[in-house]
Formats: structure tokens, sequence, C-alpha cells
């Protein structure tokens, strides 16, 4: 049994970096369903808007990474083609490469503790605006207290996440999965345990604190603090330039990853404004569903950047693609396979009329915009493909998207409502989005391998 499960595992390619990437999405996507019935259990529906605008606002942190920590993948595995570990916390070779690792390592530091501190500056200040406007009408929902613990616990995960986008970069993908596995289990029995001791929307803050907690906790027990210890006080005689090699990057990587939230994470904040908290949560609950699907066959492209990167590095182009078509057809694959799931699931709560299915968008807009995660999917493959060259030509299609993206969710919700936010996005995603990225993908590969 476990040998027939072990073929149809490499049969779509899973290998041990998207397993543990995979089995934590798996593990995410299933303990949200019981998380779900948790809040529907123990959360109002004001209260349940109030928790996923909560991540919507939190997802600003956007415009202080500035799309910083996938270049850092990029830029180590690159690095790394010409170096190898010596022992678990010392690396060797040229000697050029490793004083370049170390000035990484050496900015990663200074740009995130600015950051960190400038996010939980507008963390704070932005929230109490925002939920202070529209969330005036629910004063028996206790807000403020959670929303200082998540900006705290928010501008402390931005700064460590370089260290764990360095490891990554040194193609330590399935290790980084490992911690977040453990991590997710433990986070996620602390959640539920909170919600039933009756937390309320103090889950959103244990939730964030815990989670860092036991990251810090998990690395400390690792042999990767005296690594990067150790590349740190490398001498550094040859850097990598921020403004030569990083930021014409970085720039047009950032604008993507900005224009990302206004087509990701613009829809809670703005049917909170106009629609309330009710609907808010509607779209929420919705949208961790569409989330976690992503988010695990996503994984399928994310633990392949250091491996593309190294085979770009050394021009082998040829078993680049091999290994890009075969994840491309994996996960769009898992992806439908994923999404029939969830529909059946959500077909099955209106079938035997359970209160659960009111807290969800209805039947017919859930498949429209889970419809959307098979070509989302694919765009972000294309992407991420380009991006391992160390070039960023998605800047045009993101920021367009974003745009129109931003547009139609304030037009939508304003005069027609949740429907209208939908169907607007599906157009944009299939019409627009996709057609696009096509033309830029196979334009830039061309040009890229000349």
């Amino acid at each position: 049994m476990i040998n027939f499960i072990k073929s149809i595992l490499n049969r779509i390619g899973v290998d041990k970096a998207i397993f543990f990437t995979s089995l934590s999405r798996i593990i995410q996507s299933l303990g949200g369903i019981v998380t779900v019935f948790l809040i529907a259990s123990f959360m109002t529906k004001e209260e349940q808007g109030f928790y996923y605008t909560f991540s919507s606002v939190l997802a600003i942190q956007i415009f202080f990474e500035l799309g910083l920590g996938g270049i850092i993948i990029q830029f180590v595995a690159h690095e790394m083609a010409f170096l190898k570990f010596k022992s678990p916390t010392e690396i060797e070779g040229n000697h050029e490469n490793l004083s370049r690792l170390s000035s990484i390592i050496h900015f990663c530091l200074k740009w995130y503790a600015l950051f960190a501190f400038l996010l939980l500056m507008t963390l704070l200040l932005s929230g109490f605006i925002f939920f202070t406007k529209y969330g005036s009408q629910f004063p028996h929902v206790n807000w403020k207290t959670p929303w200082t613990i998540i900006a705290v616990g928010g501008s402390i995960n931005l700064f460590i996440s370089p260290w764990m986008a360095v490891l990554q970069g040194m193609n330590k993908v399935k290790e980084m999965a490992r911690i977040a596995l453990i991590q997710q289990i433990v986070v996620m029995f602390i959640t539920w345990t909170s919600l039933i001791l009756g937390a309320k929307l103090y889950i959103a803050a244990i939730n964030s604190i815990s989670s860092l907690l036991m990251l810090i906790f998990l690395y400390s027990t690792t042999n990767y603090p005296q690594l990067i210890l150790k590349l740190f006080r490398q001498k550094v005689v040859e850097r990598i330039s921020y403004k030569n090699e990083i930021f014409p990057y970085q720039w047009r990587l950032a604008l993507s990853w900005i224009s990302g939230y206004f087509i990701f994470q613009l829809f809670n904040p703005v049917i909170f404004a106009f629609n309330g908290a009710i609907a808010a949560g509607q779209m929420g609950m919705t949208l961790i569903v569409l989330n976690s699907i992503l988010a695990l066959v996503v994984s399928w492209t994310s633990t392949k950047v250091p491996t593309w990167s190294t085979l770009i590095a050394n021009k082998n182009y040829k078993l680049l693609d091999q290994l890009f078509r075969k994840i491309l057809f994996d996960s769009t694959l898992v992806s439908i396979l994923a999404i029939m799931m969830f529909l059946i699931f959500r077909a099955g709560l209106d079938y035997l009329q359970i209160p659960l299915a009111n807290r969800f968008l209805p039947l017919w807009l859930c498949t429209l915009i889970l419809f959307t995660i098979p070509f989302n999917n694919i765009i972000n493959s294309w992407a991420t493909y380009l991006r391992c060259h160390k070039k960023e030509p998605f800047l045009l299609q993101a920021v367009i998207v974003g745009c129109l993206c931003g547009i139609s969710t304030f037009l939508g919700a304003k005069y027609i409502g949740i429907s209208g936010v939908v169907i607007g996005y599906i157009t944009i995603v299939v019409l627009i989005s996709m057609p696009l990225s096509y033309y830029i993908f196979i334009t830039k590969k061309k040009k890229y391998h000349e």
C-alpha cells in the first residue's frame, strides 16, 4: 500500500520538498475546515467579517517587503551554483561568491530591520483608522487589542522572514518545508483551543504570536543560526550591489507584488466598507479555500526556484524546460481535483441545509471564483520560470491587471455587491490576464535563451 501511494506521488511529481510543503498546505486546508466550523460556532457573523478583514489589511506588508524575499532566494541560488557545503554550518568554494553571499545577509539585516519598524507604525495607524471608521456600527466587537498584537507579530515576522529565504536559496527547501509543517500543526491546535475557550478575535493575535514563537523555537534547534552567523562574519570584499543588481530587478517585482495586493487582497476591506462585516466574512471564508488551494499547487513551483535558478546559471535550458513542463501539468491537475472536491463539499452543505453554508458565498459564486485557480496557477508558473532568470517581465501585466481588479472591486462592491466583485474578477483573469501572460512568457523565454 505504501509503495502504491509512493508511485502515485512520484507520478504527479511529488518529491520531498513538494511533499512537506504540500502536506503543510493540505493540513492547513483540512484544519481550515475545522477552523471554519469553530468560527461559525464561536464567532458572530460580524466578528467573522472583522477576522478575515484583519488578514487583508495585514497583507499591506507587501508594500514593505517589495518582493525582496523571492529575489533573495534567486540571488543566493545563483551564488550557491559555485559553492558547496563543507559541513552543516560551513560553506566553501570560490571566495568571490562567498563574499557576495555574505553581503546578501548584511543587506537583509539592514533592510528588514528598517522596514519591519515602518510596517509596525503603518499597521497600527491604518488599522485603527480603517476599523474605527467602518466598524463603528459594531461597538460590541472588541478589535483594538487584538489588532495591536497582530501588528507587532506581523512586524517581527517580516524581520525574520529573509533568513528562511536565504536557506531556501541554499536548496534547503525540504528542510524549510518540514519546519513550516510542524509549525502549522502546532499553531492549528492552539487556534482551535483558543476558539473553544472563547478567544473570539483574539485568535488572530494568538495565531500570529504563537506562529512566531514556534518558528523561532524550531530554528533554534537546528544548525541554521550558526550557518547564518558564520556567513555574516565572512569578510566581505566583493559585494552584491543593491543599486546595480537588486534594485533594477526589485522595483519591477515590487510593482508586480503591489499589484498583487489589488488582485488578491482588496476584496475584504472594500466589501467590509461598502457591504458590511457579514458580507466580508462570507467572502473571507471563501477566499480562505481559494488561497489554500492556490498555495497548495503553487508549492509545486515555489520549491523548484533554487533548482531552476541553478540550471539557468549553468545554461542547462533543455533540462529546465523538461522539469517546467512536468511541474506545470502536475500542479494544474491537482488544482482542478482540489476545486472539484471543495465544490462537492459546498453543494453538500446546501443540500443538507447545514447553517455553515451561509458563512460562505453562494454556490454559484464559489464556483466562479474558484474557477480562476488553474489560470492563476499557470500564470504564476510562467512568471516564476522567467523570474528565475533574475528578470521581471511581468511588470506591465501585473500593473494592468492590478489596476483593473482594483477598479472592478471598488465599482462592483459599491454599485452591485459581491456578485459584481466576483464576476468582474473572473472576467479580468480569464480574458485579459491569461492571454497577456502567455504572450509575455513565449516572447521573453525566447529572448532570454538566445
